[in-house]
């Protein structure tokens, strides 16, 4: 037999005498039990002989204990791992997501239903966060502390930076608009172009989902003239009425391609007008560059630098036609586009037809927009909208020009009245705003003719907001809320 045994009560290799593992003292005989296979009663000796103090394992002994202790390691490490991930996307998640536009637009606080199917919508304006920055990659220009930024100077290539000091006008027109270039440079470099009468085509804003990409909400879903819940109209919805003097067709335009390392994807929609009696083709080519002017904008401005980065631009334009009937018709247009996915702009427009004579209307030319105007607006936007900080901040001389500016000015008939409000920039922010008024007589200017009264025949918003207790409190003070300064 060899000079080393093995213990009977760890099990280790060792010398007769003490075990240089566990320090256990033995003998041959005992060992031999071990070895035999017959070590029951060497271990039982273990417990129930004499009482002795048992030695402190061997720390550096080698047993199954080491891989217990691998798994439970493996375990805590992935458990740091994860726990290291959603503290990560925690952090960055946000700035992930973060618009690359900064908005102000009011949002009343009056809801309505109807019996129509019309999904019940707040406003005709979207709720967007107005703390977002235009772009999360560049830190914007503060005139204030740069002396060397002059907010009053607008450069396109640097429209991250641009700051309205006061409100001033969005574009939103077509006076910067060139069909002709339209057609003869930018049209051949796409891939898929097309414009054609929906009746030929699918209408991805009726029967498809591109509704859903307007920060404008627009209803093709009609309601009657005398069905509104409120007097005060909420969103752009159709409320086209037949006239045996005239017919009208819907049209879409389909831009895809690339322009200059723009990959462009656009789809456009507008309306065209027909009469034995009226010639429209200049109101038609209004209405139609109305719905592709923000597409040829675009295009221009980023042409015009010299940027390599490759930019993805979306382009949606719905139309709907918001009132009409023998003497005037108008269409409301829709826009928003995205760049790489972000909002690069949105707003509302209004082409406004003289249906006797077959020629567009000057939307400055109807109502009298002068200072006495603004003030007028401002204190109906506080009762029927949220607190706006650009109309509320400006004087009126400057709100008033916005008003007399047609590439800004929204105005739009409605079974209501009119609609009219302003595209605006104010400081770092864009956006609009709009109030309806149900009785305008007080501000028609009388340079068209055509009756004026529709409107006031069966809503009044004076009287609806005393049942309702609605009224503008000019003793609120805004401290930084929710920005309403007006009680319900």
């Amino acid at each position: 037999m060899s000079d080393f045994v093995f213990c009977p009560r760890c099990g280790a290799v060792t010398k007769p005498g003490v075990c240089t593992n566990c320090g256990y003292t033995i003998n041959r005989e005992e060992n031999e039990k071990f070895e035999s296979g017959n070590n029951s009663e060497a271990v039982q000796e273990l417990y129930s002989g004499p009482a002795k103090k048992i030695p402190e394992p061997n720390k550096n002994k080698s047993s199954k204990g080491w891989i217990i202790g691998v798994i439970v390691g493996i375990g805590l490490v992935g458990l740091a791992l994860v726990l290291a991930v959603v503290i990560i996307a925690a952090a960055v998640v946000p700035l992930v997501i973060k618009g690359v536009y900064n908005v102000s637009n009011p949002t009343t606080n009056i809801t309505t239903s109807n019996n129509n199917n019309i999904p019940n919508y707040n406003n005709l304006f979207p709720d967007i966060d107005d703390g977002n920055d235009p772009d999360p990659d560049v830190d914007p220009v503060d005139p204030d502390v740069d002396p060397d930024v002059d907010p009053d100077v607008y450069d396109p290539d640097t429209d991250a930076y641009y700051y309205a000091k006061t409100i001033e006008g969005l574009y939103s027109g077509t006076s910067r608009f060139d069909y002709d270039d339209f057609v003869n440079n930018i049209v051949p470099s796409a891939n898929e172009y097309w414009d054609e009468s929906t009746e030929n085509s699918f209408d991805y804003f009726i029967n498809g989902s591109y509704s859903s990409y307007l920060r404008s909400t627009v209803s093709h879903g009609f309601i009657g003239r005398e069905d509104f819940q409120t007097p005060y109209y909420e969103y752009l919805i159709d409320s086209y009425v037949e006239n045996e003097n005239y017919t009208v067709e819907r049209r879409a335009i389909r831009y895809e391609g690339e322009y200059n390392g723009l990959f462009i994807n656009a789809y456009c929609t507008y309306y065209t007008l027909s009469s034995d009696d009226v010639d429209f083709s200049e109101a038609n080519e209004a209405l139609r560059n109305q719905a592709i002017s923000e597409l040829y904008e675009y295009i221009s401005k980023k042409s015009k630098t010299n940027s390599s980065e490759a930019y993805n631009y979306t382009l949606y334009t719905d139309a709907v036609i918001t009132y009409n009937n023998d003497e005037i018709l108008s269409v409301g247009y829709s826009t928003t586009s995205y760049e790489n996915n972000n909002i690069d702009n949105f707003y509302i427009h209004g082409i406004n037809v003289d249906m006797k004579k077959g020629k567009v209307m000057d939307n400055t030319a109807i109502l009298n927009f002068d200072d006495d105007f603004s003030e007028f607006f401002v204190k109906r936007s506080n009762i029927q909208n949220s607190y706006v900080d650009a109309i509320n901040n400006s004087p009126y001389s400057d709100t008033t020009k916005v008003f007399n500016d047609d590439d800004a000015l929204i105005l739009l008939f409605t079974p209501l009245g009119i609609e009219v409000g302003i595209n605006y920039r104010y400081q770092y922010s864009y956006g609009w705003v709009t109030i309806t008024i149900n009785d305008y007589d007080k501000y028609f200017s009388n340079q068209y003719n055509f009756d004026t009264g529709y409107g006031k025949q069966y809503y009044d918003m004076y009287k609806y907001e005393k049942e309702m207790g609605i009224y503008d409190d000019p003793y609120v003070i805004d401290d930084g809320g929710d920005g309403n300064v007006y009680d319900l």
